[in-house]
């Protein structure tokens, strides 16, 4: 038999969820037929051999980077993709659903390269592991086994933020609903933390592979258009940290953030913002094939290293057309990378024949991209510049280079005092931004530094203003030399 899959295919004009949506039931249902035929038949049995094929064969048909079915709730999730349910396969679901739980199991994991032999080696050693302290047991049981391709995913790696899984239960609901800024606060650094992750995870995967894995991406950006949709702008603090070892994925990141709530600010629809905040993680991925040295040099470029660093839009659009099959994310996360220095003037490169302008994504992932940078360390810069100082520099440029519909939103996404800044008030307060206050961008969140009487807040019961109160207004913000603070350490706390 051979290991070719067999020909499954979306039907035509499917794209993104719509394919987990079409094509996700036919895998639970080669996935049960396939356990029931092991239960009964040996490897030789021609029908079960024709069950593993197409079980292959549905699988290979949801592969960009790898296929994820996770069971969770009274639901399953198709690489991220909850499926709707069938009331003509209620028997079905429940049955694949005792038999993780019977396992302690919460899905499984399949990745390229997958033969039907491995995955009836898999599925063999699934079916042996008969209760939970075996199914705790299994990822090491089958890479004893040979098997590279397929893992189980166990309920203690659950989460719906790390899998990808869009929604919350009704108690997760109300729990956050309870927790008030303190949760919030919580809750932004851990999908900060997630991203940053899972970008390291993505990054790596796009150098080894010379392509991006977009549902990976997909799925790490989910949450944050969940957390910004539900209005809760902490995450947009947390842009503010910069490391200099974390920078190549936390610029990425953090451009990904500033543009969805960006987008969101001028109407995007959810999955316009999802796609919009893929196309922003990507859109430095041709500095993949940019020398370090060239990079990181803290002098003058020479014209031949310009010429490098000026390549990098057009070398990320290769990359990704490596991708099979151009769905419509693919097409929008290629245009961003290779606009995302062009500006709205056309006055940046790459330089382009005839009346191409700048496409909507690529108007506000420039926007963020200038002001993430402004604001990172740089070789070439004694210090980076503060959020209030890099928005003053945006804003000087609006309408010359950059479309002032996106600085508008940037504005309204980062408040006038940016996350990090320091500001005095007039009541002779010193406090540090936290995050952004919509409802007043004069008015951020903030943590007291330093009180009238020159007191300081006992740094383990910090002071924080949630936000700015009506009473207090800003004098003036702070060069980083009139007050010295570590404020990498007291956003991330």
């Amino acid at each position: 038999m051979s290991d070719r899959p067999a020909s499954i295919r979306a039907p035509r004009g499917a794209a993104g969820d719509d394919r987990e949506s079409l094509l996700g039931p036919q895998l639970l249902q080669c996935l049960h037929a396939v356990l029931r035929g092991l239960r009964l038949y040996s490897s030789a049995n021609q029908t079960l051999r024709e069950q593993i094929q197409e079980l292959l064969a549905s699988i290979s048909s949801l592969m960009d980077d790898e296929v994820t079915l996770i069971a969770m709730g009274e639901h399953f999730f198709v690489n991220g993709v909850r499926l709707k349910p069938d009331p003509g396969r209620v028997h079905l679901h429940r049955s694949l659903m005792a038999e993780f739980e019977a396992r302690g199991l919460g899905g499984l994991r399949f990745t390229p390269g997958l033969t039907t032999a491995e995955l009836e080696t898999f599925l063999r050693c699934f079916l042996e592991a008969r209760d939970a302290a075996r199914g705790e047991r299994l990822a090491a049981e089958v890479i004893c086994a040979g098997v590279l391709h397929a893992v189980p995913v166990r309920l203690s790696e659950m989460g719906a933020q790390a899998l990808g899984v869009e929604g919350a239960t009704d108690g997760e609901a109300e729990a956050e609903a309870e927790d008030g800024v303190e949760g919030e606060r919580q809750r932004a650094g851990q999908n900060f933390r997630n991203a940053l992750q899972g970008t390291r995870t993505l990054i790596a995967h796009a150098a080894r592979t010379g392509r991006p894995a977009l549902h990976r991406a997909r799925r790490l950006v989910q949450p944050i258009v969940d957390s910004i949709l539900k209005n809760e702008f902490s995450i947009i603090g947390l842009t503010a940290i910069k490391d200099h070892d974390e920078y190549t994925y936390a610029h990425c990141v953090n451009v990904s953030v500033l543009s969805i709530s960006m987008g969101q600010t001028v109407g995007l629809p959810r999955q316009a913002l999802a796609n919009l905040g893929v196309a922003a993680l990507l859109h430095d991925l041709g500095k993949l094939m940019v020398p370090a040295e060239v990079l990181q040099k803290p002098g003058k470029l020479t014209p031949h290293e310009w010429e490098l660093i000026q390549r990098h839009p057009l070398d990320g659009v290769k990359m990704i057309s490596r991708l099979p099959g151009l769905i419509p994310l693919a097409l929008d996360c290629m245009r961003t990378a290779f606009q995302h220095h062009m500006n709205a003037d056309r006055s940046g490169y790459p330089r382009v024949q005839g009346v191409e302008t700048q496409a909507t994504f690529s108007r506000i992932v420039t926007v963020a991209d200038l002001f993430d940078a402004l604001t990172s360390h740089r070789a070439y810069r004694e210090r980076p510049f503060t959020g209030f100082e890099a928005l003053r520099m945006v804003l000087n440029r609006k309408g010359q280079h950059f479309d002032p519909g996106a600085v508008w939103a940037l504005i309204k996404s980062v408040g006038f005092y940016p996350a990090g800044t320091v500001m005095l008030t007039e009541s002779g307060y010193v406090v540090l931004s936290l995050s952004p206050n919509p409802g007043d961008l004069g008015r951020p969140h903030c943590r007291v530094l330093l009180r009238p009487d020159s007191s300081l807040p006992h740094p383990e019961l910090p002071e924080v203003w949630a936000p700015m109160p009506a009473d207090e207004k800003v004098a003036r913000a702070l060069d980083p030399e009139e007050f010295a603070v570590d404020t990498n350490a007291l956003l991330a706390a």
